[in-house]
């Protein structure tokens, strides 16, 4: 069963009662959708089960570089196909793999069944007592790399995770190598295809808190370095330094000021939201936090450092911080604060 949206709604497919249209679907060359809003039939549809795109997995398992005997631990099971692909590299190696909710692990070891070595499981937590592995491969994106994947992997191991950040666009493939001691990760990150994947749970973006509508926005007037749409490595950057920061690009469609206006929506889930407009530049903010300022303060940060693309730039983890690096760990670097930032905090 796969879902595809048509009509503004999800709907079914049964391979069994429409093998054509199912074909047609799988065989797009485009990401599957197999599982919406966890399987129930009312809600906002969001995505919770995918398959992603032969590119896009084949450009994931290069980074990880599997070899026979490895034990990898996988992130996000969805259908199974990755980890039979991994169980057919490792060649008698093993699988561990994460499935995100009790339902979704059960499916999943319906499709591994073939394959012994896989092991699905529900609970994170299980895989400490499962390690040490050779590697970690997430299929879910993240804001921040937690310590918990990389302490299960073995030095010299490697970590390959999507990193997304919540001023949107796709995630980015971040491939770290765990250091002789254990106790740090530094790696870089992939420009390669665009990563589909979903977000792993505590690390979706949330709804803006509203703010009264009788709050008196301040204007400004001062927007440089800001265009629309943010190029792909100014997201990345950007949103590590402020992921606090979210971010929905709105094209002109209504007339703001007696204008058609392209504009930047901010909020930061707290007390604190922004409007950008683009033509002409102006920004008004509502709440105690200038949220466009801090948005065009990151951005002019990662102008005043060249511009860099994604290959440019690192991260070192270790398990109480993140430090983004330009060219080498030795080079300019930025300590990343933690995910979320109490309201009124600069």
């Amino acid at each position: 069963m796969i879902r595809v949206h048509r009509s503004q709604r999800w709907r079914r497919i049964d391979r069994r009662k429409n093998a054509g249209e199912w074909g047609k679907a799988v065989h797009s060359g485009s990401v599957v959708v197999f599982d919406v809003d966890d399987g129930k039939d009312a809600g906002p549809g969001l995505l919770t089960g995918i398959v992603a795109t032969e590119e896009d997995v084949a450009a994931r398992l290069a980074a990880l570089a599997p070899a026979p005997g490895m034990s990898i631990a996988e992130i996000g099971t969805d259908s199974g196909w990755t980890a039979a692909l991994l169980d057919h590299r490792l060649r008698g190696g093993r699988v561990v793999t994460v499935a995100d909710t009790g339902r979704l692990t059960e499916i999943a070891r319906d499709q591994v069944a073939p394959f012994p070595r896989i092991r699905v499981i529900h609970e994170a937590g299980v895989l400490q007592a499962a390690g040490p592995f050779h590697g970690l491969l997430s299929h879910r994106a993240v804001c921040r790399i937690p310590w918990e994947w990389v302490s299960v992997v073995q030095p010299g191991g490697r970590v390959c995770v999507p990193v997304r950040t919540h001023l949107g666009g796709p995630s980015t493939l971040l491939v770290l190598t765990v250091a002789r001691d254990g106790q740090s990760a530094t790696g870089r990150f992939h420009e390669g295809p665009v990563l589909q994947t979903l977000w792993l749970r505590s690390h979706r973006p949330g709804d803006a808190t509203s703010v009264a509508p009788q709050d008196n926005p301040r204007h400004s007037q001062d927007l440089p370095l800001v265009q629309a749409p943010l190029p792909r490595a100014a997201r990345l950057f950007a949103g590590l330094l402020r992921p606090d920061l979210h971010l929905q690009v709105v094209r002109g469609e209504a007339s703001l000021e007696g204008r058609v206006a392209d504009r930047l929506r901010l909020h930061d889930q707290h007390s604190s939201r922004a409007v950008v407009l683009l033509h002409p530049r102006h920004t008004y903010e509502w709440g105690p936090r200038s949220l466009g300022t801090y948005l065009v303060d990151a951005l002019a940060q990662w102008h005043t450092s060249g511009q860099p693309t994604a290959e440019h730039l690192g991260l070192t983890v270790t398990p109480d911080r993140h430090t983004l690096w330009l060219g080498s760990p030795d080079g300019p670097s930025w300590p990343l604060p933690h995910l979320r930032t109490p309201a009124g905090e600069g």
